[in-house]
């Protein structure tokens, strides 16, 4: 049973399994998705989304409101993005390992899940449903110290989320500690990284 009680709120300390999905089809019947790929490494995951308020004026005051969002997406801060990423994520095919980038730019789409540690040693999970990824170059890099230890250097991509055609949403999270009753954290977490239609939906007792 989820937990109603009022909880303290808690910082999150870290994040980790980063898992992509190839959007194989999206219609208002429902959406599809290839194998997951878990890409491993994550530094940073920083949220892209904006929103604000239109005021609209009338009898010489604020007569009404209008909220909306925008830029939803994040950025992540990665060890690396490998070559065989690179290629999917820009749509490119490598040749006997090779990726050559040109001007034949393509559109591909992605959902992508992770989850979030927070300082009690819990998880919240998150999880956008369809986005592309675009970045600068991961060619570039800084000379190595002659002396003291290497600068870690990392790679960027930023992913811009799109509403899913399936249903309109654009992602979805979820607290550990609020799993429904009868469902383990093991099948939660089997089923999140695997299965981008998956509910962690109360068992039947």
């Amino acid at each position: 049973m989820a937990n109603t009680e009022k909880r303290k709120p808690l910082p999150t300390i870290g994040v980790d399994k980063y898992t992509f999905f190839a959007v194989l089809t999206d219609t208002s019947e429902g959406a599809t998705y290839g194998d997951p790929y878990n890409l491993r490494g994550t530094v940073e995951i920083a949220p892209t989304d904006a929103g604000g308020s239109d005021v609209f004026d009338a009898d010489n005051g604020a007569y009404e409101t209008s909220n909306y969002i925008e830029k939803l997406g994040h950025d992540i801060t990665n060890a690396d993005i490998p070559p065989e990423v690179d290629s999917m994520w820009r749509g490119l095919t490598q040749k006997d390992g090779v990726v050559e980038v040109g001007n034949d730019t393509k559109t591909v789409y992605f959902g992508v899940a992770w989850r979030i540690l927070k300082s009690d040693g819990s998880y919240r999970y998150v999880r956008y449903y369809k986005g592309s990824y675009s970045f600068a170059s991961n060619v570039g890099g800084k000379t190595k110290a002659s002396s003291g230890a290497p600068e870690k250097q990392t790679a960027k991509a930023t992913y811009t989320a799109v509403q899913r055609d399936f249903d309109n949403n654009y992602y979805a999270y979820f607290d550990e500690s609020d799993l429904p009753e009868g469902v383990t954290k093991t099948e939660l977490e089997e089923n999140w990284f695997k299965d981008m239609n998956y509910y962690p939906v109360k068992k039947a007792l």
